[in-house]
């Protein structure tokens, strides 16, 4: 006969989409390896321990949130692609123009990493 036996421990975490206490769930079926994972009490979500989601709960703000996760993530070979653009503008721009150029870039690229630093924030903290 197969036993399940469940096991719930508060893990101090709350959920970022209901703001329900997240637990974490600890299964252990006869026979087989303990299955943790963490689970909102009030949503229903669960998710690994390293962070990844399993399911999703049932309230329109784990939707929402776990669509706008999905937005947020940045496929690899598009990241290498834009550095390896960048990198071959900066040095088209250093090689025709000179040092001199550099010194107006940096000012503009740290004003573009401000912006896109206060955009993200305000898009995770959902200001718009």
């Amino acid at each position: 006969m197969i036993e399940t036996k469940t096991t719930w421990k508060d893990s101090g975490y709350d959920c970022d989409h209901c703001g329900g206490q997240i637990l974490e769930r600890t299964d252990q079926e006869t026979g087989q390896p303990a299955q943790v994972c963490y689970q909102c009490q009030m949503c229903g979500c669960q998710w690994e321990l390293s962070g990844d989601i399993l399911r999703v709960g049932n309230m329109t703000s784990c939707r929402r949130a776990v669509k706008n996760q999905e937005a947020v993530q940045v496929n690899p070979v598009h990241l290498r692609l834009v550095i390896v653009i960048g990198a071959l503008i900066l040095f088209g721009l250093v090689y025709f123009g000179g040092l001199v150029a550099v010194r107006y870039l940096i000012p503009m690229a740290i004003t573009v990493f401000v912006f896109r630093a206060v955009y993200q924030l305000g898009k995770e903290r959902m200001w718009w």
